[in-house]
C-alpha cells in the first residue's frame, strides 16, 4: 500500500487538513457526512505527500510519487464506482456486444493504464481513496491493476441493469454502462489504513466571520504600518503566468485524422537517406507557429526539455521554416515515445489507432523559463479545446 510508507508527520498533516476542509462541510452541503470536493482532495494530498499533482491530465493516476502512481477517489454509498470514460472512442465499439465488446473496452482500459506508467516511469500503480461517512473520513486503498482480458467471463444477466453489461477477470467485477460509455468497478477488497473523525461545525459562516476579521485587524495593525513606511500596498496579486502551446501529434485530411507514415512521428520511415529507427519529430506547423510569437528560441538553439517520467533532454526547433521539434541527438526522443512510452517494435508504425488506444493525440509545452520547457501529453480534442476550433 501507499498511505503507510508516508512519514508520520505527512500522515498527520494530511489528516489535519482534511479534517478542516470537512468541518466547513455545511458551507456546501446539509448532510451529516463530511463533503470533500475531488479536486480539494487531489491538492490536499500532493501537497502534504509531496506528490506529483497530475488530474489536469486526465490520465490513469492522478499523482505520482516514487515511481507509485496514484488514482484518487473520494466517495459515499457503495462501492461500485467509475474508473474510466470512453464516450469519443464510442464509434470503435458501438456495434460490438457481449463478450466482443467487454474485450475492446478491457483493451482500452489496459492501453490507457500501460500508457501513463510508460510516459510516467512508473512501476506500480494504486488507489487511495477517502470514503465518508457520519461524522469520519476513513482513508482507504485498493490494487490498481489491468483487466486479465484471457479471463474475462459474463456474469449473469440478471446481476445487470438496463444497458449495463457485468464481467469478471477473476480478480475483480466490473460493469460497463453502454448509455454513459463508463467502465465502473466494484471495489470489494478495500484495506482500510485510517480514519479521521470530523466534527462539522453548525455555523461555518460564523467561523468565516470570526477568521476575517482576525486578518483585517492584523493587516490594520501589521501591514498597513509597513506600507506606510516603504510605499508598497498591501496585497500583491501575482499575475504571472506560464504560457502554453498545444501541437497536434497528427495531420488531417478532408476532416480525417492520421498520422502520417513517413513524416512526423514517424520521420524514420522517411524515403532518402538512411535513417536511426527512432527518427522523429514533433509537427509545429505555420498555424501553431502564429500562435504565439517567439514561444520557442530560434532555430537550431538547443533548449531543455522536461518529460512526464522526469527525465530532462536537449531540444531544438528544426528544419525549413522551424516546422518541426527534435530532440539533440534526434534518436533520444524516438527511444523514449515509441519504445517506452508506446512500445512499438523498430519498424511499426506509430498510427492513429494508437493514440486512440491510449487517449491521447496532442500534447502541451509549458515555458518553465529562458530555454527551459515541459512537454505532456493531452487527451482525444484537447488541441480543438485549447483554441476553440469547432
Amino acid at each position: 500500500m501507499f498511505y503507510d510508507k508516508q512519514s508520520k508527520k505527512e500522515q498527520e498533516d494530511y489528516k489535519n487538513m482534511l479534517s478542516i476542509i470537512g468541518s466547513y462541510s455545511l458551507l456546501f452541503s446539509e448532510s451529516d457526512v463530511p463533503y470533500l470536493y475531488y479536486r480539494c482532495h487531489e491538492n490536499i494530498f500532493c501537497k502534504y505527500f509531496n506528490a506529483d499533482n497530475l488530474s489536469r491530465e486526465d490520465s490513469s493516476a492522478d499523482a505520482k510519487k516514487n515511481k507509485i502512481g496514484i488514482g484518487l477517489k473520494t466517495w459515499v454509498g457503495n462501492d461500485d464506482q467509475k474508473v474510466a470514460e470512453f464516450n469519443k472512442l464510442r464509434p470503435t465499439y458501438a456495434k460490438l456486444e457481449g463478450l466482443e465488446l467487454v474485450k475492446k473496452i478491457a483493451e482500452y482500459r489496459n492501453a490507457r493504464i500501460q500508457f501513463t506508467k510508460n510516459s510516467h516511469g512508473l512501476q506500480e500503480m494504486i488507489y487511495h481513496i477517502i470514503k465518508r461517512k457520519p461524522g469520519v473520513m476513513k482513508i482507504v486503498e485498493h490494487t490498481f491493476d489491468e483487466i486479465d482480458i484471457d479471463n474475462i467471463k459474463l456474469l449473469n444477466n440478471s446481476k445487470a441493469k438496463e444497458n449495463n453489461i457485468y464481467f469478471t477477470d477473476g480478480k475483480h467485477t466490473y460493469h460497463f454502462s453502454l448509455s454513459k460509455n463508463t467502465l465502473y468497478m466494484i471495489f470489494k477488497d478495500l484495506v482500510e489504513m485510517d480514519e479521521i473523525p470530523i466534527d462539522i461545525l453548525a455555523d461555518p459562516y460564523r467561523e468565516l466571520e470570526k477568521i476575517n476579521k482576525k486578518n483585517e485587524k492584523s493587516i490594520s495593525a501589521v501591514s498597513m504600518k509597513k506600507c506606510a513606511t516603504s510605499g508598497a500596498t498591501p496585497f500583491t496579486v501575482n499575475t504571472s503566468h506560464k504560457l502554453q502551446l498545444c501541437l497536434r501529434l497528427y495531420s488531417v485530411s478532408q476532416g480525417k485524422k492520421f498520422v502520417a507514415e513517413k513524416s512526423g512521428l514517424n520521420q524514420w520511415n522517411a524515403c532518402g537517406r538512411k535513417r536511426n529507427p527512432n527518427e522523429l519529430y514533433i509537427p509545429y506547423p505555420s498555424e501553431d507557429r502564429k500562435r504565439i510569437i517567439d514561444f520557442f528560441p530560434n532555430r537550431e538553439e538547443c533548449f531543455e526539455l522536461l518529460l512526464p517520467d522526469g527525465q530532462v533532454i536537449s531540444a531544438k526547433v528544426c528544419q525549413d521554416s522551424g516546422k518541426a521539434i527534435m530532440s539533440n541527438p534526434n534518436k533520444v526522443l524516438g527511444e523514449w515515445l515509441l519504445r517506452k512510452v508506446f512500445c512499438l517494435k523498430e519498424g511499426e508504425l506509430l498510427t492513429y489507432d494508437t493514440l486512440l488506444k491510449c487517449n491521447v493525440d496532442s500534447v502541451i509545452f509549458t515555458k518553465l523559463g529562458d530555454l527551459k520547457y515541459s512537454i505532456d501529453f493531452a487527451t482525444l480534442g484537447t488541441y480543438e479545446e485549447f483554441y476553440g476550433i469547432e
